[in-house]
């Protein structure tokens, strides 16, 4: 009896270590599939269409271009104003001289060789490649346009892959829940299993099925609860200290919310895979006959 006692107080740390481990490899992967997505938000952000003017286009022809542009359908509107930035030549040269140390008069003999500047934000369904084409071929033909340029295949591919990236993470996190979740299941049998004498007892002494399974429940959820509270903390952790030692870390993890998000989700879908694996192994349980007890 006794040795039965010590080999069941041993499983339930094990379930914790169990549950423990799979909060901490789906709040990690979690967290690095927001970082993902924000990544590529950031990018896509940025892939904008840079119209350069030319020099002969005064200030009146500049505003009637921008009341132009105002009216693409596919232009970018944020809390409901355009998504359109005047960039002058002055401010340009200004830039380029405190980036380079450097006045581009000695480098290219000649006054402010940089153009106006317009910057438009393209809605995102229209951010691909054969969009901007068709855009800037429209553009190139409005009067005052010297040159439209946007973002090569580069940043294309590069979101393209981002979200490869995604899913990828996305397919380990199922299958290291499907492995994981088999290991608790395993635990869980083995408990019940140790147990089944006394629960075939309870049930034939006339205890309901609700009765018996209630104390296993109420375990079990606690063991979801402390496994999965452990591993996601540990997770939190791990993400503060690299936000924290990585500046190129910190704005893709340092970010309360999800981190709160992600710390409950863990916690709650952990404390529900014990629960499912729980209620299987003791229903099973309950439907044996008495002669296959042993």
């Amino acid at each position: 009896m006794k040795s039965n006692k010590q080999k069941t107080n041993l499983k339930k740390p094990t379930i914790i270590i169990s549950i423990a481990s799979l909060a901490f490899i789906i709040s990690l992967f979690f967290q690095l599939i927001l970082g993902a997505s924000k990544w590529k938000n950031e990018i896509n952000s940025q892939m904008k269409i840079y119209i350069y003017l030319d020099d002969s286009l005064d200030v009146k022809g500049i505003n009637s271009l921008i009341f132009k542009l105002k009216k693409l359908p596919n232009l970018n509107r944020i809390n409901g104003k355009s998504d359109i930035q005047f960039k002058s030549k002055n401010k340009t040269a200004s830039e380029f001289i405190s980036k380079n140390s450097e006045n581009y008069e000695d480098l290219l003999g000649e006054n402010n060789p940089f153009k106006n500047l317009l910057i438009i934000g393209i809605a995102n369904d229209n951010k691909n490649e054969n969009e901007f084409n068709k855009l800037a071929k429209n553009l190139m033909q409005l009067d005052g346009v010297f040159e439209v340029t946007f973002p090569n295949k580069y940043i294309t591919s590069l979101t393209r892959k981002i979200n490869q990236i995604s899913y990828f993470l996305l397919f380990i996190i199922l299958t290291v829940c499907i492995f994981v979740y088999l290991q608790i299941s395993n635990f869980v049998k083995i408990n019940i299993h140790s147990n089944r004498i006394l629960i075939k007892s309870m049930q034939l002494l006339g205890s309901t099925n609700h009765y018996i399974r209630k104390p296993y429940l109420i375990e079990s959820a606690t063991q979801g609860l402390i496994g999965g509270t452990i591993g996601a903390l540990m997770a939190y952790l791990l993400f503060f200290y690299f936000s924290n030692s990585i500046s190129e870390f910190k704005g893709l993890l340092d970010e309360s919310q999800l981190q709160l998000i992600s710390f409950f989700t863990c916690t709650i879908f952990c404390t529900l895979f014990s629960l499912i694996a729980t209620v299987l192994s003791i229903n099973s349980k309950l439907k044996t006959s008495v002669s296959n007890l042993i």
